[in-house]
Parts: C-alpha cells; sequence; structure tokens
C-alpha cells in the first residue's frame, strides 16, 4: 500500500485543498466564529485570517523584545562607562589568528545581504500564501526568542569593548527609545554590544532558514560559505570577540533544532496520538531499559510551540477522514518496516487487553529444534479514533496491532 503523508505535509506548509468553509472544531472554532466577519469584510477565509492575526502577535512580540534589547545594550554601555574601571580587550584566540580590518560595514553587508537574500529567496519559492505566512510568523517567533535570551546575557554580565570605541548615553525613555531605533538601523554603534553576537544570530538563522525550506543544494552550500565568510569578518572587525559568535552559532542552532522537533512532537500527539516516546515502540519496559526517562521533560513546550507555530488551525483544517486515514496508513508503515526486517505482522481484530506483553529477551528453542514465537504486543490508546473524530465506515481494528518474531530453534 502506497504511504500518502499529504496531510502531514499540508499541516507543515500550510497547503490545503477542499471546501474552506469545512466543519471548524476546538479552540480555533471560538476564533473563527468571532473573525467570520472581519474575514468576509477582507475576503478571506476564516483559517487564513486566523494565520494572519497569530502573525501579528508574533510581530508584536518581536518589536518588544528589540526594544527590550536596545534598551538592556545601552544600559550596558553606560555600566561600562561608570564602573571607573580599565577595562582593556580580553585575550582572545580569534584576534591572533585574523588581522584587524578598519571596513566594518563588510561584517554589516554580509549579514544583510543574506538574511535578505534568505528571506526573498524562501518566500518566493513557497507554494502558497499561506506558506509564507507561516515562515514569516516562524522567524518571527525565533528572532525575538533569541534576542531576548540575547538581551539577558548583556544584562548580566558586561564585557569590555574588542577595540576602542565611545559608549553611548542614556536619557528619558523618548531618548533611549530612538536611540535604540538608530542602533538597529547601524546609525550608532554601542560599545558593550558583545555576548552574545546578534550578528550571528541573524547568519546562522539565514542559514538555517534556507537549510529548511529551499531544494536547491547549491544555494545551502553558497549560504554555508556566505555565513562563514560573515562570521569571520565579524571577528576581523573585532565587533565582537570570537566567543560571541561561537555561542551565538551554538544557541541559535539550537533553538531551531527544540522548536521544530517539537512541531514533530505535535504532529505525532494530534495524528497518531503519540504522547510520550515509549508509544512508538509499544513496549514501555524495552524503552526504560535503553533510554530510561521515567518522566518526560518540559511537556508543557509541546502546546506552547502548538500556538505559536499555528498548527491547532491547521489542525482543524483536517476532516475526519483524512486524520483516521493518517492513523490506518501509520499501521501499514509499521507492517511494511517490519516486513522488511524479516518479522511476521498480524493485525489483531479482537479486544485489545486479550493480550499480555511479553518482555522477555531470551528466545528459547525445543530439543526437537523447532521454533518458538515470541509476541510483543503494540498498543495503541484504544480512543485513539474516538479522538480523532473517526467516522463509522473506518476500520476499528487498528486498537492493537501484534507483532511476532519467529527466531529460529537451535538442534
Amino acid at each position: 500500500m502506497p504511504l500518502n503523508f499529504a496531510s502531514v505535509g499540508r499541516v507543515l506548509t500550510g497547503k490545503f485543498w477542499g471546501n474552506s468553509n469545512r466543519q471548524l472544531s476546538g479552540s480555533t472554532d471560538a476564533t473563527f466564529s468571532h473573525g467570520s466577519h472581519l474575514s468576509d469584510f477582507l475576503h478571506l477565509t476564516p483559517a487564513l485570517l486566523a494565520e494572519l492575526i497569530r502573525t501579528v502577535w508574533s510581530a508584536i512580540f518581536l518589536i518588544l523584545v528589540g526594544i527590550f534589547l536596545t534598551f538592556n545594550i545601552q544600559w550596558s554601555d553606560q555600566r561600562w562607562k561608570n564602573s571607573g574601571d580599565d577595562m582593556k580587550p580580553l585575550v582572545d584566540l580569534g584576534f591572533r589568528v585574523l588581522p584587524e580590518t578598519e571596513k566594518v560595514f563588510l561584517a554589516d553587508m554580509f549579514m544583510l545581504t543574506l538574511l535578505a537574500g534568505s528571506i526573498f529567496f524562501t518566500l518566493f519559492m513557497a507554494e502558497s500564501n499561506r506558506a509564507r505566512i507561516i515562515i514569516v510568523r516562524r522567524l518571527f517567533w525565533l528572532l525575538g526568542l533569541l534576542c531576548f535570551f540575547r538581551a539577558i546575557t548583556l544584562s548580566v554580565t558586561t564585557l569590555p569593548s574588542p577595540k576602542h570605541c565611545k559608549p553611548v548615553d542614556i536619557g528619558s525613555f523618548w531618548f533611549m527609545l530612538k536611540q535604540g531605533v538608530q542602533l538597529i538601523l547601524g546609525g550608532v554603534k554601542a560599545c558593550t554590544d558583545n555576548i552574545y553576537s546578534g550578528h550571528t544570530i541573524f547568519i546562522t538563522t539565514s542559514v538555517i532558514l534556507l537549510r529548511i525550506y529551499c531544494k536547491y543544494p547549491y544555494v545551502i552550500y553558497y549560504s554555508y560559505a556566505h555565513g562563514i565568510t560573515g562570521i569571520c569578518l565579524l571577528v576581523a572587525t573585532r565587533l565582537h570577540y570570537t566567543v560571541d559568535v561561537i555561542l551565538a552559532v551554538f544557541i541559535t542552532y539550537a533553538t531551531h533544532s527544540i522548536y521544530f522537533f517539537i512541531v514533530d512532537l505535535c504532529i505525532e500527539k494530534h495524528f497518531l496520538h503519540i504522547r510520550r516516546a515509549e508509544e512508538r515502540l509499544g513496549d514501555k519496559n524495552l524503552y526504560q531499559r535503553v533510554a530510561y526517562m521515567p518522566n518526560m521533560f518540559n511537556v508543557s513546550l509541546v502546546g506552547i510551540v502548538r500556538w505559536m507555530d499555528g498548527l491547532d488551525i491547521r489542525f482543524s483544517m483536517e476532516d475526519e477522514q483524512t486524520v483516521a486515514q493518517t492513523i490506518e496508513v501509520s499501521h501499514h508503515r509499521q507492517e511494511a518496516l517490519a516486513a522488511e526486517r524479516g518479522i511476521n505482522v498480524t493485525i489483531d481484530n479482537g479486544d485489545s487487553n486479550q493480550h499480555e506483553e511479553n518482555t522477555s529477551d531470551d528466545n528459547h528453542s525445543h530439543e526437537d529444534g523447532s521454533t518458538e514465537m515470541r509476541e510483543v504486543t503494540v498498543k495503541v490508546p484504544e480512543n485513539a479514533l474516538l479522538e480523532a473524530r473517526n467516522p463509522p465506515t473506518a476500520s476499528s481494528s487498528l486498537s492493537s496491532s501484534t507483532i511476532e518474531v519467529i527466531t529460529s530453534g537451535s538442534t
């Protein structure tokens, strides 16, 4: 049976077909009903309007974090100015390796060209307007989180400027707000805007953006070279210490990795009803022997990312039949993988409680050389299809799957 994961792809990329007035459910139903008049006025579907509203929230978050960050940069410069210490530049291995250059504009140019190019190319190659909205919203959320983390590190530790510099002054709220805008636009340069590198955040994010959404390998390889060159220029122009750059690369990569991993967890939880990693195996004891994680960590992040990414909106766009078929296809995929490995797989049509789970690690053979079956039950939640809003015509035989492993006996 061919495996069709179109529904999961539509959730991830935002590509939908069918009746736009499809019956909606869950918490998003109220959201769509409240915005129905506005969507009619704007000639947009309720789902697309909900995506746009969620994107506006992400933009507001990024703007507020940007203001908070620029204020912390100015306060950091003021602490350095009032410290009274002879804050000479720190010893940096990168400064010894890369010769200094006064052409600071090169670092800004490499960052801005890569950021603008990656955004334009990604949005241009996106398959739909909904996909473009999703990409922009993810970019806003992730950049906002990274800049918020950066504001915290700047506020707790002030490093000396890597080169001779005049610190910025602080004043009233409006003065600092105006100066903060100039900091963002590059009209004003701060001295202690160091750990960790904001330039590197944007460079690394641009590379990851192309790595995820671009289908042309040579464009991705070029972004690697462009990004590495830009990072080296940051150290050569003495805009940042090497540790600022390394930390920025690591934190940016880790933040994106965690975010998209949780997106996958949300997909599994909704379509396959997998709430714990051990449910992928169907054998709790086996999972704990290998992984040993009695309790899940940061379960709350699943719900947060689900809302941030707009997955709840796109989940509601999938009809009942699609959800049921996705669960069934998942079981057929498990059967196919097991068959490739020489495992005999049968679907149990009876009650899932009639089988006992055999967790024995040893395969026993009879004295006459006959074979013995070792049975491992892969259990699926009994209410899986009910929670998936399974239509009456869908098969009810998916409550339990039994994998029989045939092991050869010895004479």
